[in-house]
């Protein structure tokens, strides 16, 4: 058995991972079921979601059958949209229903978001009405809002409220409800207004005959349902929240968001960002089949034959030079690379300020300045050096020049293009992270050659220089 436990749970590690799924796997394959229930018992749903692109097909099966309701609908909302969609496809309404009815609207929302739109109907129809018009509320909100990441279970209180009637309101709620995720009590007026909030441990303290206006806090920020989710995670960072109102054009309480909502949008943002700078679809796994792979993987890889096709014209046109000194081709993938490098660095800190907030187009001009002095003056160092030595090792200084003035064109622009890139597409309203890598080595190797070869052709060549 796995020795990793935290109180009731087997906290799954990257030392014990593959040891956990070698149990399962034995457990299953001698049909051990009491054994393979028991682990079941003591595994949490997320740490089960973590390793279920391990398993078989039938191992999932039987996996699925041994879990209890509220387990299974718990692993449901854990497991990524295509794992999820293949559970999905293979259950009745019915079976669906029972486990979506076990979770906070929110996740349900996200579950049936994946059914079609006939399926999901027929599964809404299962629900009591209450609960179905709550889903329903919350399914018109378009996806990477914050109407689509909060949840409409809160517990709301007049002004006029006394503390003895608020925490009576909590212990009815708290008979359908586990209340882990209430952080506050939002008071509102009769228009169901925001005014404030009361956190909960100042229920407690608080007189049970004081009122609710006498005791809130005003709301320091909410948000607004139609703010995209990236804002609403800074907002949870930049002020350290644990949950956040969300309210409509009148200001009107519509629902919450609590931080672990939040979390799961900084984690899915932050992997579909590093994926676009490469040009990788954001729903690229590891576990995807070959053909989902090429289709995702075969637009971008046209686009790098289209650029490196650009490089190899370029280095054509200069086929006479190279052919009168062949020693500059030993120095183009130096110049390509460390423009590169440089832009693709480049790229990453103005997406990475983009995506927390740190840079605005108003600081632009000087941080590009920043970069290029800073940029121009490691490429002269590096230049220095590569001269120093083709004077060691060719006995003349002119070649190491042609490199060290090639170099430090190109890495100042490669400095430019990865910061004006993901500028401009921000600029589009698109996301600066999109293939912005790609665009910015294709545009140094083709300007690096270009430069070195055109500087070669003539300071080595026309000047009689060998």
């Amino acid at each position: 058995m796995p020795d990793s436990i935290n109180y009731n749970y087997i906290y799954i590690t990257r030392e014990n991972k593959d040891r956990v799924i070698r149990i399962f796997q034995y457990l299953i394959e001698r049909k051990r079921a009491r054994w393979l229930k028991m682990i079941l018992e003591h595994i949490h749903a997320a740490s089960l979601a973590d390793i279920w692109e391990f398993f078989e097909d039938i191992e999932k099966d039987i996996i699925i059958s041994m879990l209890d309701v509220e387990n299974s609908a718990e692993l449901l909302s854990e497991l990524e949209k295509h794992e999820r969609i293949e559970i999905l496809e293979q259950k009745n309404h019915k079976w669906l229903a029972e486990r979506v009815e076990e979770l906070d609207p929110d996740d349900a929302v996200d579950i049936l978001k994946d059914l079609q739109h006939d399926d999901a109907q027929h599964v809404l129809k299962h629900f009591d009405l209450e609960y179905s018009l709550k889903i329903k509320e919350l399914m018109q909100y378009p996806e990477e809002t914050a109407g689509a990441l909060m949840s409409s279970d809160f517990i709301t209180a007049y002004e006029s409220a006394t503390v003895d009637g608020i925490i009576k309101s909590f212990q009815e709620a708290a008979k359908e409800d586990d209340l882990e995720d209430y952080h506050f009590v939002f008071v509102v007026d009769k228009q169901n207004q925001l005014l404030g909030y009361i956190p909960i441990r100042k229920l407690i303290l608080e007189s049970p005959r004081k009122k609710a206006k006498d005791i809130m806090k005003e709301v320091d920020i909410a948000v607004h349902h139609r703010m995209d989710q990236e804002e609403v995670a800074r907002i949870f960072r930049d002020y350290n929240l644990l949950a956040l109102p969300v309210v409509d054009d009148d200001g009107i309480l519509v629902g919450k968001i609590t931080i672990d909502d939040v979390v799961d949008v900084i984690e899915r943002e932050a992997s579909e960002d590093a994926y676009r700078l490469v040009g990788l679809n954001k729903h690229e796994k590891i576990s995807n089949s070959i053909i989902t792979s090429f289709r995702h993987r075969f637009p971008w890889m046209m686009i790098n034959l289209l650029t490196t096709s650009l490089a190899a014209v370029v280095v054509g046109l200069f086929q006479g030079v190279l052919e009168q000194y062949v020693l500059l081709a030993v120095f183009m993938p130096m110049v390509a690379a460390l423009g590169g490098a440089t832009g693709n660095q480049m790229v990453t800190m103005i997406v990475r300020g983009l995506a927390i907030g740190e840079l605005h187009f108003r600081q632009v001009r000087w941080v590009l300045f920043r970069e290029i002095i800073a940029v121009a003056a490691g490429a002269l160092v590096i230049g220095l050096l590569v001269a120093l030595g083709t004077l060691f090792f060719q006995k003349g200084i002119s070649l190491g020049l042609v490199v060290a003035l090639a170099l430090l064109l190109n890495m100042v622009f490669a400095t430019i293009v990865g910061a004006g890139i993901p500028l401009a597409l921000r600029f589009f309203k698109q996301d600066p992270a999109f293939g912005s890598s790609i665009l910015v080595s294709a545009s140094t190797d083709v300007l690096g050659f270009f430069i070195f070869l055109w500087l070669a052709g003539h300071i080595l060549l026309d000047h009689g220089i060998s």
